[in-house]
């Protein structure tokens, strides 16, 4: 059980996941060898991340488009009892869901093709990052018998049901059931499953994710002149910047706001942005990966991260923000409650309202230099302990290893 097969959306090609390049360098010390395979199509092949030597992709999947998948899917017995098997709960939620079931399952079925017709390793652990069709394909082959160990990651958008329009996750409970083990990275998403499919214990395991930092730790006073704020986020609804950029223009005091991430609400951000009193001066950095992310944290100071989103797993960002003893500010939303605590930073209501984030920015602004000394150091301990990706995959790694047994 040396090798280590991992089914990814993308990586090691953007966008996205950038946070699985620290947990695959960890996983390459305790592994003589991995095998990515991307399973998004389409993938431009020539931004390849960088990956450890002993670490290969998989040539990535190529899409025979929905109707193609569909045909294919009906000429695969395994694919076509599991879609029967699971249609009648679909039925009851409604169209929508039904066609939801039969993409996810002709995915699977694609997915689970591309690995039997490669070489199958069937002493390899097959590891899914997300609990998606990839890991439906898992489940699927280690239900014929073809692989003997499969285990998948569960984090938000494919855990949480309530997130989706309709609300509703194909296949769920009868895949956690057949997986070796599923890990789970917060102790709300485990809590979440296990009584919403009833499941027995040991099914799910609490794994958290990490990340790297070898910068030496120095606690953050903040700046008695201005308050330096930094967020970092895909700019789309469910982060709510745009409700950020409101609570901004409600601050009386003055704030150098940094944000890190692109995408399809930028211009709508920008927008806003010309409407901040003259006490704010606000930069968009564009896309960061996560070298940059980590430079321009050892090149600047910040005093507080802030995370707004609707929905979340548990915030990779705020750990990255920890590491380097910056308190955040964020929303009580997935297992982030396990994450900022009041000696940390600040939690908001998930409704929270910009008046609201706005008293704590100029609270947290108010505080001595002690307090706000404190508040970084424990956020700095709250990482070194719970979320530093050398301690936490190397747990990961033996309780693969383990699992396999």
């Amino acid at each position: 059980m040396d090798s280590l097969v991992i089914l990814t959306s993308r990586f090691p090609y953007p966008p996205g996941e950038e946070f699985l390049k620290g947990e695959i360098e960890e996983l390459s010390k305790f592994f003589s060898a991995i095998k990515i395979m991307p399973v998004t199509y389409p993938i431009d092949e020539d931004k390849q991340k960088e990956i450890p030597k002993n670490v290969a992709v998989i040539k990535p999947l190529g899409s025979s488009g929905k109707a193609g998948r569909v045909l294919q899917m009906l000429g695969d017995f395994q694919a076509m009892r599991w879609f029967m098997s699971e249609l009648p709960n679909a039925s009851k939620i409604g169209i929508k869901a039904v066609l939801k079931l039969l993409n996810w399952t002709a995915i699977a079925s694609e997915i689970k093709r591309a690995l039997e017709k490669g070489q199958i390793d069937s002493n390899a652990i097959y590891y899914s990052y997300w609990l998606t069709p990839s890991a439906t394909s898992l489940a699927m082959l280690k239900e014929k018998g073809i692989i003997q160990t499969a285990v998948s990651r569960v984090h938000g958008g494919d855990l949480y049901q309530e997130r989706h329009q309709p609300p509703y996750l194909p296949f769920q409970k009868k895949v956690i059931s057949i997986l070796n083990q599923t890990y789970s990275i917060s102790a709300n998403g485990k809590e979440y499953l296990t009584k919403l499919h009833q499941l027995p214990e040991g099914k799910i395991t609490i794994s958290r994710l990490g990340t790297k930092n070898e910068h030496p730790f120095q606690a953050l006073i903040g700046s008695s002149h201005s308050l330096r704020i930094i967020s970092c986020s895909y700019l789309k609804p469910v982060k709510r910047i745009h409700l950020l950029v409101e609570a901004l223009k409600k601050v009386g005091v003055i704030v150098e706001w940094t944000h890190i991430g692109d995408g399809p609400e930028r211009g709508k951000i920008e927008n806003m942005m010309k409407e901040l009193p003259e006490n704010i001066s606000a930069r968009l950095l564009g896309n960061l990966n996560n070298h940059e992310v980590i430079q321009n944290y050892e090149q600047h100071s910040y005093d507080l991260f802030i995370n707004v989103s609707e929905s979340e797993g548990i915030p990779v960002t705020i750990m990255e923000a920890y590491s380097f003893g910056i308190p955040a500010i964020a929303t009580d939303v997935g297992g982030t409650s396990e994450l900022v605590n009041p000696d940390n930073g600040y939690l908001l209501p998930k409704e929270f309202t910009p008046r609201e984030l706005a008293d704590r920015l100029e609270e947290f602004h108010r505080l001595d230099a002690d307090s706000k000394s404190k508040k970084s150091r424990s956020a700095y301990y709250t990482w070194d302990q719970n979320y530093n990706s050398q301690n936490n995959y190397k747990k990961f790694t033996d309780d693969l290893k383990g699992v396999s047994l």
